[in-house]
């Protein structure tokens, strides 16, 4: 039998899909006193988030012939016909969110407009005012909100901890403040201040003040203005990323909203220049008309629609990549400096989905590389070959000691060489950093653990050149060159490799059979679940197993059996100069000139560091002198 649920359950059911937790209420309230024109906005916490909630600001109030409609389902000021849906340049519009609250807390309303003489203090529960009285009181409106969930236990017993549900107060205070520099916010937790952020003009100070100068030193200005789009914000540079995307903020119209294709076209800027799963930060804020705006697609107003998304997308990636190869900054080792906190620092980690109390931000926290030499790719740069390779390719692990007459492990032989590769030609010389500059006319010192190249610089400096990812940035940037132009070397292999695959991996192959070859890869069949592999890319060098074949046909089956060519090309710096090899002068300019002639010569395509840059002073400091 189908039933007609009556006023009361629907209401409930109502305002369950607008308020999930205490953090909802803020947000909702926020939302309303923001619309209303606030300059000024205070919450309160008291008692655990669930009993005692308070926010008051100075906008314009509410009528008090308009309070009666006020906590009634779809009452709103904001809309007055379907048409105005496409036309919204507030954050709240459904005139449900008073009506939620209402229906799950016992609601104070204090609100006094400019032209009233006494402000009105209402009592609401159920929806329904309970008692309404006048009282003296400043312009504004002053929302108390007690016993969240009092009529509904389940919904309550099921409110996660004081400090998580604090937690997410807080992120939303965050968002919104981030969201509005012309409005100062206050965050009261059981009487005492938590976050004080006053309202600036200067959006990179007001970021700061919510963000602190750990991220916003960091963090580069990007602008754009055509027909229909306005975009400005920040985009981190290379030394600042997160392990979530906690801090990718994207404002649309001034609401804080969440879309995965942006996010991801973001992302992809970053890819070879910040580490393997790490997220940028970014704070964008876009202005569109608001007809090509759609954020009545979901409860939280988080998700919206855009009528013209691929253009919008087409700006950011122009700007983010433009910007962010121009600001790729060196990884500097400071031995003194104190990251400053944040206002909002304290309960980023608190959330238990969130992954940012185990992050590895700085550079040292890198993993160690390991050289696995039984099964290497002969290395070869230009013509140089970094192999050395025994015949037999029977070396333990850690173990190899490579007989070269061009190398010795005494490092005072290397002393005062200079190395001076910049005065043959000016063309390495070129809208490059300063950084390569420097290290182009530097004297080469001497190698640390056949790893680490050493080089003296003017002005009291010294640089440190990790040889491994240095050629993994050559590498990577040599086969994605030749991919784009689709010139590709191949070489044929003489004995082809037998491929056994699944039907899932045999299926990546024959869908992607013409991307394969554009990548340099020549996959023929073999029966019902083989192939013959008979051509690869030269930069692969000779292939010493299938290993990376089925790691290849895995991620792609993984990704809807589509071959991501830049992953590919990741792989390819396995063909590099690896921790451990000797390797000779000639070598170490030729290695240090193509990386001065890549696009980002300052980290590796994993997004690791290839150059340090440290200071005599650094040096004294740890030697106390």
């Amino acid at each position: 039998m189908i039933n007609i649920l009556d006023e009361y359950t629907v209401s409930k059911i109502a305002a369950g899909e607008i308020i999930e937790n205490p953090a909802s209420i803020i947000k909702e309230l926020l939302e309303n006193s923001i619309d209303a024109g606030a300059k000024n906005i205070t919450v309160e916490v008291k008692d655990g988030a669930a009993n005692y909630l308070r926010v008051s600001d100075d906008g314009s109030g509410i009528e008090k012939d308009d309070l009666k409609y006020a906590f009634l389902r779809h009452a709103t000021s904001k809309l007055k016909t379907s048409e105005d849906l496409f036309n919204i340049h507030s954050l709240g519009f459904r005139g449900e969110a008073l009506a939620s609250i209402s229906n799950v807390s016992k609601l104070t309303c204090i609100t006094k407009t400019k032209s009233d003489l006494t402000a009105t203090v209402v009592e609401v529960e159920n929806g329904e005012i309970k008692s309404e009285k006048n009282i003296a009181s400043n312009e504004g409106t002053t929302f108390i909100i007690r016993d969240v969930f009092y009529n509904t236990p389940v919904r309550k017993k099921y409110l996660k901890s004081e400090n998580l549900e604090f937690s997410y107060i807080f992120d939303v205070v965050e968002k919104l403040s981030l969201s509005r520099s012309d409005v100062s916010f206050t965050l009261v937790r059981d009487g005492k201040v938590v976050v004080s952020s006053i309202a600036n003009e200067n959006l990179k100070n007001h970021i700061h003040s919510v963000l602190g100068s750990d991220i916003t030193r960091n963090l580069v200005e990007i602008e754009h203005e055509e027909e229909g789009y306005k975009v400005k914000g920040f985009i981190s540079n290379n030394m600042l990323y997160r392990s979530t995307r906690n801090h990718e903020y994207l404002f649309v119209n001034g609401r804080f909203v969440k879309n995965l294709e942006i996010a991801r076209a973001i992302e992809k800027s970053y890819k070879s220049l910040i580490p393997l799963n790490r997220f940028p930060v970014y704070l964008l804020y876009i202005e569109i008309d608001p007809k090509l705006v759609d954020v009545n697609i979901h409860p939280k107003k988080h998700e919206i629609k855009l009528s013209n998304e691929n253009r919008l997308i087409e700006i950011l990636d122009m700007l983010v990549r433009e910007k962010l190869y121009k600001n790729t900054s060196i990884f500097k080792v400071n031995f003194e400096e104190k990251e400053e906190k944040s206002i909002f620092e304290e309960f980023e980690s608190i959330d238990d989905n969130s992954n940012e109390s185990s992050e590895e931000d700085t550079w040292f926290n890198r993993p160690t590389e390991k050289t696995n030499t039984s099964n290497e790719f002969i290395k070869v740069i230009d013509g140089i070959d970094f192999s050395h390779e025994d015949d037999s390719l029977e070396v333990e692990d850690e173990k190899r000691e490579k007989q070269t007459d061009s190398l010795s492990n005494n490092i005072t032989k290397y002393e005062n060489i200079s190395f001076n590769v910049a005065d043959k030609s000016d063309e390495y010389l070129v809208e490059k950093p300063q950084i390569l500059k420097d290290l182009l006319n530097s004297t080469y010192k001497g190698s640390l653990f056949k790893t680490y190249l050493i080089f003296e610089s003017y002005e009291d400096k010294f640089y440190i050149v990790d040889q491994h990812a240095a050629h993994e940035r050559i590498n990577y940037e040599k086969f994605k060159r030749e991919f784009e132009e689709k010139s590709i070397e191949r070489q044929v292999l003489l004995s082809p490799l037998l491929v056994e695959v699944t039907s899932e991996e045999r299926k990546v192959l024959l869908e992607n059979t013409e991307n394969l070859k554009n990548l340099g890869f020549y996959f023929e069949e073999f029966g019902e679940k083989s192939f013959l592999l008979r051509e690869i890319p030269i930069i692969f060098g000779k292939p010493s197993g299938l290993g990376f074949i089925h790691e290849l046909l895995s991620d792609s089956y993984d990704n809807l059996y589509k071959v991501d060519p830049y992953k590919i090309m990741t792989k390819a710096c396995k063909a590099s100069v690896k921790a451990g090899d000797s390797l000779s002068i000639e070598e170490i300019k030729e290695l240090i000139k193509l990386l001065s002639n890549c696009d980002n010569p300052l980290t590796c395509p994993h997004g690791r560091p290839t150059i340090l840059e440290l200071k005599n002073y650094d040096l004294e400091r740890l030697f106390l002198r």
